[in-house]
């Protein structure tokens, strides 16, 4: 090649952006030095590394090149060690690196994926005709596994081992794969975490920090700790995104109150300021308990090996998910130890980042004071049974490292003497404390909840931290740690963990009930969490390491085929009393979410003239009056109805009858007239109907009700009063004398009131789930079969009458089987 002549870029392996930013650059041995350099780097760093050198390149300062130069070499070099792992990293790329770094773009691959996960299944099941469904549903369900895991998303259900899937199972999968908000979902975090991986592998995470002779202050090199600054504003802006739709939107309570999302948020354990408090609370009375009973308190620190951190030489592109994945999988090896030898522990683990973003464990727990020494060499043997050889080279240099001890020391003290709070240095002096060292609790120093209470704040907001030194970064902690927050959020990893305590989901749905309860069992541990009490609580639930024997569980509403997915749908409803198997109903209010607004507007539509244009709005309503006056006529006007609609109906509504048309109700009321949502209409006789049938059930189990002919209907109407009956002719129940009452087939059906006080005492109707849900099975089966056949209320009649009802009553008890529509129509 001639001198002075540019390389030919072709020839180079190089990106397409790293290309173009190289030929910008005019002086043609800087050209050449460029591209030559970046063409030895993997092809996705290229690009990021062209972009920052060019940054350096374009200053108006002088040497501005030569400093480009040098930190071109400089990086390059402190990266050829490991383009090994760097190189391996980017050959097992999920997705090529044109999608993976734009987020629009990994977006728009899901429904790439999607779409190719139906076609793939179409094939499948055109070549394999003369297998069974169950048979081709599995050879599809390991044909898409395999391709989702060549894009780094396990597939849902997917069997390592080979172990047969259910064909249920298989089913929801299938749903999941051949959908773009599922892939959407995966490839997201797949994208995330693959290029902070990037990032950590390069070295852009990490301490860095370096005393500056001039400004005699430490500063960084452009680099983060525990999160990258790429990962840092990706999990901002996703605050900030997640922050603007709270406050746009709003809660509407089924009891009529209007709430802010972002109100409702701040309630729970999203504010960070309720999250510590809980945490505390529940370390200190803990440690209280553990005391009652004469447990010792032992704080534990566990690191990885050596292959597992960044920073270090032996690294192998490992992730922190899969170092956390490593700590999890011993960790339950030693609780299986344990658990064989009989030795009761409980406690709290905190999962923190070293500035390499490599986790790490603190365990603080409580053990038998005769069982510690068995637990620390359990944990001490399996904690360091991997790579134990590198623990071995570190004690050779046992000298050397007495020498920084003695260093460290000497730092420690200056920083005491400054009023900065730092972790004292402990001397090296046995093989494994670099990856496993155990510290007793001694109450002269301080309980053991402020020996964790550093690490709970650090990992939450910071908070009264400002006196403390990062033990990481050896800076001071500061409000609001976002790179911790960041680095759990890119890795889903869970930060805080209890060991052998009870339900903590049972503790809040107490809380949430401010009232007494007439259930005495129940009543006492409501009123131990309403006053805050963790430790009576614990105590109420059967004491530490109850597990699945707790006295109170929560209590779950089941939705069979409850998603897109036909998932089994569990929702927190109350709390479950075992003992007694009574059940205390938390949630009774139904929240619909909205745009912030919707409920003042809904409150105006109510309140004024309603017009054919507005009539979108009324399906928000059940009811949305309007002013009639005396004139029918004016009011059907504002709906664009002719003189011939109105005579039509006229009489049937000055009768007080209600009318459908066109997907809505009318009727007057109190001289106005009323626009009823038929959906909304349908849903409340769903919902009657469902609680008409639980009662039914519960009825027959306890055969507590008398007979039907006991009870005059003729007497029963002749006593209710007007709006009673009113109710009853518009498909509403009515409670009167203790008895609720609907029609049926022009029938007036009765059944006793849960009340226990208006029933038998030796012989009281309960209502368990067990009633609620055969309820909500047949009532949904019903509705499924009439909408099936063109009708918006399931048919009621006798024995062989070929009802909706009387069909799902036959289903139920197996004495036919279920249209599989009508499964798709009930529960999808």
């Amino acid at each position: 090649m001639l001198a002075n002549q540019p390389v030919d870029l072709a020839q180079l392996r190089l990106s397409s952006m790293a290309r173009g930013i190289v030929a910008a650059i005019d002086d043609v041995d800087n050209f050449n030095y460029v591209a030559r350099k970046l063409a030895v780097i993997p092809t996705p760093l290229q690009g990021r590394m062209a972009r920052r050198y060019i940054d350096r390149y374009n200053q108006k300062k002088q040497g501005s090149i030569y400093r480009a130069n040098r930190w071109l070499s400089r990086t390059i070099a402190r990266l050829q060690p490991r383009f090994e792992v760097l190189f391996r990293i980017t050959q097992s790329m999920p997705l090529p690196w044109h999608i993976l770094s734009s987020v629009e773009k990994t977006k728009e691959y899901g429904t790439d994926a999607a779409r190719e996960c139906m076609q793939i299944a179409i094939d499948i099941s055109d070549e394999n005709q003369h297998l069974d469904y169950a048979e081709i549903a599995t050879l599809i369900h390991e044909k898409l596994s395999t391709f989702s895991m060549c894009r780094g998303v396990k597939a849902p259900f997917y069997s390592e081992k080979g172990d047969k899937v259910p064909i249920e199972h298989i089913e929801i999968a299938l749903l999941k794969m051949q959908c773009e908000k599922w892939w959407a979902r995966k490839l997201k975090s797949v994208r995330r975490q693959y290029i902070e991986l990037l990032e950590i592998a390069t070295g852009q995470v990490g301490k860095d920090l370096y005393h500056c002779p001039k400004s005699k202050k430490s500063k960084r090199r452009g680099i983060s700790p525990y999160a990258s600054k790429l990962a840092q504003r990706e999990y901002s802006a996703s605050q900030e995104s997640g922050r603007q739709f709270l406050e746009m939107m709003e809660l509407e309570g089924s009891d009529g109150r209007v709430i802010s999302l972002m109100d409702a948020v701040k309630s729970g354990m999203a504010n960070t300021d309720n999250r510590r408090n809980e945490l505390m609370l529940r370390i200190r009375e803990t440690e209280e308990l553990a005391e009652e009973i004469g447990y010792q308190g032992v704080f534990s620190t566990i690191t990885t090996p050596s292959r597992f951190h960044a920073n270090s030489p032996k690294y192998q592109g490992t992730t922190p998910k899969d170092a956390n994945a490593y700590l999890n999988k011993v960790w339950s090896r030693v609780r299986a130890k344990l658990g064989r030898l009989g030795i009761n522990y409980f406690g709290v683990r905190v999962a923190e980042p070293h500035a390499d973003a490599t986790p790490h464990w603190h365990m603080l727990l409580f053990i038998p004071k005769d069982k510690v020494q068995w637990v620390n060499a359990i944990m001490r043997k399996y904690f360091i049974a991997e790579d134990r050889e590198e623990l071995i080279e570190r004690y050779a240099r046992k000298k050397e490292l007495f020498t920084a001890y003695k260093k460290q020391r000497q730092a420690w003290g200056f920083k005491k003497s400054q009023g900065i709070k730092a972790k004292e240095p402990q001397k090296f002096h046995r093989t494994f404390s670099p990856r496993f060292e155990a510290i007793l609790i001694d109450k002269k120093k301080g309980s053991a909840a402020s020996y964790i209470a550093k690490y709970i704040a650090k990992n939450i907001d910071g908070y009264q931290m400002s006196d403390h030194e990062d033990d990481e970064t050896g800076e001071l902690i500061k409000k609001q740690v976002n790179p911790v927050q960041a680095w759990a959020s890119t890795w889903n990893i869970h930060q805080f963990q209890f060991q052998g305590s009870p339900s903590v989901t049972v503790w809040r749905e107490l809380r949430r009930k401010r009232e007494a309860v007439d259930d005495p069992q129940i009543e006492e541990v409501r009123a131990a969490a309403d006053s805050g009490s963790w430790k009576d609580y614990v105590k109420l639930q059967g004491g530490m390491c109850i597990g699945r024997n707790a006295r109170f569980k929560p209590f779950y509403e089941q939705t069979p085929f409850g998603n897109a997915y036909g998932e089994l749908v569990r929702r927190v409803k109350g709390v479950l009393n075992t003992l007694s198997e009574s059940v205390l109903m938390t949630r009774l209010v139904e929240w619909t979410r909205q745009l912030k607004g919707t409920a003042e507007k809904n409150q105006l539509k109510h309140n004024a003239l309603v017009g054919s244009a507005d009539l979108s709005w009324t399906s928000g309503n059940n009811c949305t009056p309007i002013a009639a006056g005396d004139s029918t006529q004016f009011a059907f006007n504002d709906f664009g109805f002719d003189k011939d609609q109105v005579k039509d109906h006229e009489k049937d509504l000055k009768a007080g009858r209600q009318i459908a048309i066109d997907g809505f109700i009318y009727r007057i009321r109190d001289g106005q007239l009323q626009v009823l949502d038929e959906q909304r209409a349908i849903n409340e006789r769903k919902r009657l109907d469902i609680e008409y049938h639980a009662h039914i059930f519960a009825q027959k189990d306890s055969e507590a009700l008398p007979e039907e002919s006991m009870i005059d209907p003729i007497a029963v109407l002749e006593d209710m009063t007007e709006e009673e009956r009113q109710a009853l002719g518009e498909g509403g129940s009515v409670v009167h004398y203790g008895r609720v009452y609907f029609m049926e087939a022009e029938e007036l059906k009765s059944f006793a009131q849960t009340n226990l006080e208006r029933v038998t005492p030796a012989r009281p109707i309960k209502v368990t789930d067990i009633h609620w849900q055969r309820a909500r099975e047949l009532v949904n089966l019903a509705y499924a079969h009439a909408n099936n056949a063109g009708r918006n209320t399931p048919t009621v009649g006798g024995v062989d009458s070929g009802s909706d009802y009387e069909y799902a009553h036959q289903v139920l008890a197996g004495e036919t089987e279920q249209d599989w529509w009508d499964v798709a129509a009930a529960w999808g």
